[in-house]
C-alpha cells in the first residue's frame, strides 16, 4: 500500500465530486478503466499538494491500480488515515503569508498585493496561486520559475504539517 494525500472540502467531502467519504479506515473502490478528470480517486504525492489546496487536508493509503495525471495519480482503492490537524484555518494562513514572503524578494510588490488581500480574505490557494505566477513573471523562464515556486510551496506544506 502506497501513502497519499487529498485535500477535500470541510466534512471530508470532494471538492469537485461532492462525494462524502466514509470514516477513517473504510475503503473506496472504483469500478471501471481509470481515467483522469473522468473516472478514480485522485489523490497527490507530498510534492504536487500545492496544486490541490482546499479545507481539509487527509493522509490516505491507496492500493491497487494506480494511473500518472497532470500533479497527482489516480487510483481504484483508497482510504482515509487521518486527517492533517496542522492544516486548519491558522496553518493555511501560515503557508500563504510563507508564500507571498518568499516570492517578495523576486516578485514586484504590486503584483503580490493581489496575494495578500486572497491570504487577508482567507483564500490560502489564491494567494499562493498568485504569488507562484508572481516569481514567475519576474523570471525569464515563466515555466521553470512557476513550477519551482509551486514545488517550494508543497515542500513547505510537507515540512511543516506532515
Amino acid at each position: 500500500m502506497t501513502r497519499a494525500f487529498k485535500f477535500l472540502g470541510t466534512g471530508a467531502v470532494g471538492t469537485l465530486t461532492g462525494f462524502a467519504w466514509p470514516t477513517p479506515g473504510v475503503w473506496v473502490d472504483v469500478r471501471g478503466p481509470l481515467d483522469p478528470c473522468r473516472n478514480g480517486i485522485h489523490v497527490c504525492r507530498p510534492h504536487e499538494l500545492a496544486h490541490w489546496l482546499h479545507d481539509e487536508l487527509w493522509e490516505l493509503e491507496v492500493d491497487g491500480e494506480e494511473l500518472e495525471a497532470v500533479d497527482c495519480f489516480v487510483v481504484r482503492r483508497a482510504r482515509l488515515v487521518r486527517r492533517i490537524e496542522g492544516w486548519d484555518p491558522a496553518g493555511s494562513e501560515r503557508f500563504a503569508t510563507a508564500c507571498i514572503e518568499h516570492a517578495a524578494p523576486a516578485a514586484a510588490a504590486d503584483v503580490l498585493a493581489d496575494a495578500h488581500d486572497a491570504a487577508k480574505a482567507g483564500y490560502p490557494a489564491v494567494a499562493a496561486y498568485v504569488a507562484a505566477l508572481a516569481v514567475a513573471r519576474a523570471g525569464a523562464d515563466l515555466e521553470g520559475a512557476y513550477a519551482d515556486e509551486r514545488a517550494w510551496q508543497s515542500g513547505w506544506i510537507a515540512r511543516e504539517l506532515l
